[in-house]
């Protein structure tokens, strides 16, 4: 396996070997910091601490300290939080997309009926429910064509709109909470 290097916010270059992890690297520099990353930013996209990098790339590393990732990333666990609440409660749900937007987020579904408040506060138990039980997030980097067969498998249209949007050869990012 090759090696590449690593250039961090303040011009520093570390070399590692090719497919190393943020976890990783941030246990390179310092056992404290290994426990407070949340996630990176590698070639300014937003990384998993479990995602392998593969070739040369600019890294920063993100805590709860940096606000703005952080906040971004809880934003995009909970709208994922939610979609899995709402298909918990209502299977039939299918779900279209989920953004992360500077004040909030949000994610669209397609319903027969529209959600009640009464349904509102039903989700937000079932997520309070997930969040509690503490479930690790999970994620997988899959070949197009295992998403396709996934989510044709799971009847979600929508999903399989997002696929094709996707650029040929681009990594497909899929969560689990």
């Amino acid at each position: 396996m090759g090696q590449i290097s690593l250039t961090f916010p303040d011009g520093t270059t570390r070399v590692y070997d090719a497919g190393v992890t943020p976890a990783t690297v941030a246990a390179s520099i310092a056992p404290s910091l290994a426990k407070a990353a949340i996630s990176a930013q590698v070639n300014g996209k937003h990384w998993d601490l479990a995602w392998p990098i593969h070739g040369d790339a600019t890294i920063s590393l993100n805590t709860l300290k940096n606000e703005a990732p952080a906040l971004e990333l809880i934003r995009h666990d909970l709208a994922h939080i939610m979609a899995r609440a709402v298909q918990e409660i209502w299977p039939e749900v299918k779900v279209t997309i989920g953004p992360v937007r500077d004040q909030g987020w949000f994610y669209d579904f397609d319903r027969e009926e529209p959600f009640t408040p009464e349904d509102l506060g039903a989700i937000e138990a079932r997520m309070k429910q997930i969040i509690n039980a503490r479930d690790p997030v999970r994620t997988e980097v899959w070949p197009r064509e295992k998403a396709v067969e996934y989510y044709r498998g799971r009847q979600e249209p929508f999903k399989l709109e997002l696929i094709d949007r996707i650029p040929e050869g681009e990594d497909l990012r899929m969560y689990w909470h």
